[in-house]
């Protein structure tokens, strides 16, 4: 055979074997897309020295962020996700600290942003939000100083999932160092903050039959409260009827900030934010609960032992402890733990949580909780 036809046939045949891998590789990622968490925007607003990007997601979504050098920039990773292919994958930006943004899918299951900017780890912030008429974002701000910038710049959206709102702009996003140590066990003579989610214009979640998770919250935090009071504890409410904390037309940042000013300002000896799951298949089901990591060193035992008074008491199944980012976790300065009680798209959980027997079985499993974590620590 000639040496050219020989070539011709070897590149020919290496042809087809990628292209044949191609065709493998595509279908095999068409079947993962379903199980990971689809990108569906990115918004970038600027407002003086800070900029802030959103990036909107269907669901839940892993994030981590560290720095690079030569050039400077930083990364963030928003793992088990994929890239709508329609997003812009570059941005610049009219700003002295950042001046181009890319997106791009880093892997099959990694979604990359990398901001071009010499900013150092305590000049940024990153944290979710589960909150509005879009199931999940992650929320990167970028030159902030004293005062957090203001929300209202990035669209406006409407609540519905699983964290709340807030109210003033002098706000320090400090991180709560370990506190409060008890020198006395027991319920009696505590303050606890108790978060009903959503509220107001910010349904929350809706059920399986069109439930409404702001009110599940309320009815399951309500009877908790007098399980508290009956106990001897101070109770500290966010909400104690349908409403926003800290008003209507707040920015989401605002509103889950005055939640937390209101338990940081009564000094309260730990923070429960409480809420109801939801997922696009009605099959999924149980109870999970979360903790701010680098937060109090108290909060990872009490998202536990909050998870398990739920599940001894209400027979849920057990979807764990977890880390997490969530703003009213994070941004409160006692030990604090947000609970997602169980899958109010669920039918059978949502008739659960909004059944007068079912909201007192979680509030009793709760404070069965409450009661195991400060028996344990006094």
């Amino acid at each position: 055979m000639p040496k050219s036809l020989c070539f011709f046939t070897m590149t020919l045949f290496l042809c087809i074997i990628l292209s044949f891998a191609n065709i493998a590789y595509a279908g095999n990622f068409a079947a993962e897309k379903s199980s990971l968490a689809k990108i569906t925007a990115i918004r970038i607003s600027s407002n003086n020295d800070k900029v802030r990007i959103v990036a909107d997601a269907n669901k839940e979504v892993d994030y981590e962020s560290f720095g690079l050098s030569a050039p400077n920039r930083i990364v963030i990773d928003l793992k088990g996700a994929w890239l709508d292919p329609s997003i812009q994958k570059e941005y610049t930006v009219d700003n002295k600290n950042i001046n181009r943004i890319r997106v791009a899918q880093f892997d099959h299951a990694t979604v990359r942003i990398v901001v071009d900017t010499s900013l150092k780890r305590d000049a940024y912030d990153v944290f979710s939000l589960a909150s509005g008429n879009i199931s999940y974002r992650v929320i990167m701000d970028f030159g902030k100083s004293a005062d957090r910038p203001d929300n209202s710049a990035v669209l406006p959206v409407k609540p519905a999932s699983p964290v709340p709102p807030a109210v003033p702009s002098a706000v320090k996003p400090t991180v709560p160092s370990p506190t409060k140590v008890f020198t006395t066990p027991g319920i009696k003579g505590k303050k606890i903050a108790i978060d009903p989610g959503h509220g107001g214009n910010d349904s929350g979640a809706i059920g399986y039959t069109g439930r409404k998770e702001k009110d599940a919250t309320l009815q399951i935090a309500l009877k908790l409260k007098r399980l508290l009071e009956n106990a001897g504890a101070t109770v500290i409410m966010t909400r104690t009827t349908d409403t926003s904390v800290a008003s209507p037309t707040a920015s989401d940042v605002d509103e889950l900030q005055a939640r937390c000013d209101i338990a940081n300002k009564a000094n309260a000896d730990i923070f429960i934010s409480i809420h109801n799951d939801s997922f696009t298949d009605s099959a999924a089901n149980g109870t999970s609960t979360y903790y701010y990591g680098n937060g109090s060193s108290y909060s990872s035992q009490l998202a536990n032992d909050l998870r398990q008074g739920i599940i001894e008491k209400v027979h849920t199944p057990d979807r764990g402890t977890k880390s997490c980012n969530f703003y009213v976790v994070k941004h409160t300065d006692m030990p604090a733990s947000l609970i997602e009680a169980a899958f109010i798209s669920n039918p059978a959980e949502e008739k659960l949580l909004t059944s007068d027997d079912g909201s007192e079985q979680f509030a009793e499993g709760i404070y069965n909780g409450i009661n195991k974590f400060f028996a344990a620590i006094g």
